[in-house]
Order: structure tokens, then C-alpha cells, then sequence
């Protein structure tokens, strides 16, 4: 969903679920996004219009979710989306109360131990990164 946002093909590439994704990658996005940022070359390069600190922090955090998933196979591991919560980062512009947001994240933690791991919630359902 995050990386739908982000018209960089390296960068998607890079953040994708694949057998090449290390903590070295992840950094080497942000590190690039950071230059980027800096130079205020952000458009130019591809990245995020809308909220680009934000959305390339939750896609980096996403894969570095699914890295640990993978490094840690006998741990449940997983990342969710709770939807557009009323918050103040949105000016309380969402459409969920703080309580429907928080129930998903609430609920994978009480997975079962044969529960699902490394996948990606967007609330209740599995959604594709």
C-alpha cells in the first residue's frame, strides 16, 4: 500500500519483499531519502508528494518488519494498518474512533501460536505491501 506512493522503482524494489532485503538496504533508501530531502529534490527523485517523511519511514519500517519475520521464524511477526484513526497527526479528519483503530493492532498480538506471521494487515485483513 505504502510503496504504491512512491514512483521510485529502485526504492521499490529495494523495500519489496525478496531474499535481497537487509538492514543495509532499508538504510541505504532512507540515507538516500535523507540527501533527497535535504536538496529538496524529493519530487524530482521520485518520492512521496503528500507526507514523504512519513509514508517512507512506514514503508521502511514495513520491510524491516518483514526482515525480522524472516529472521526470527519461530516468532509471530506481522504489521498493520489501523485505518484513517481520528488523530492529531490528521487533524481528527479520520473516519475510525481511537477504538476501532486500535482493535486490530490489539488483536495480533492474541494470535494463536500457529497463528500467521510476516504478513500485512490493513485492519482485520491481509493486504499485499
Amino acid at each position: 500500500m505504502l510503496l504504491q506512493r512512491i514512483s521510485d522503482d529502485w526504492t521499490k524494489k529495494v523495500l519489496s519483499y525478496t531474499e535481497s532485503l537487509t538492514e543495509d538496504r532499508i538504510d541505504e533508501v532512507l540515507i538516500g531519502f535523507l540527501k533527497d530531502f535535504k536538496e529538496g529534490s524529493l519530487e524530482v527523485k521520485g518520492w512521496p508528494r503528500f507526507m514523504s517523511p512519513y509514508t517512507v519511514s512506514k514503508a521502511a519500517l514495513n520491510a524491516y518488519t518483514r526482515l525480522l519475520a524472516k529472521k526470527h521464524p519461530s516468532f509471530l511477526i506481522n504489521y498493520v494498518c489501523p485505518g484513517f484513526v481520528k488523530t492529531d497527526i490528521n487533524s481528527n479528519t479520520g473516519i475510525l474512533s481511537i477504538e476501532e483503530g486500535a482493535a486490530s493492532p490489539i488483536r495480533l498480538p492474541l494470535l494463536s501460536n500457529d497463528g500467521p506471521s510476516c504478513l500485512f494487515f490493513d485492519r482485520s485483513e491481509v493486504s499485499p505491501f
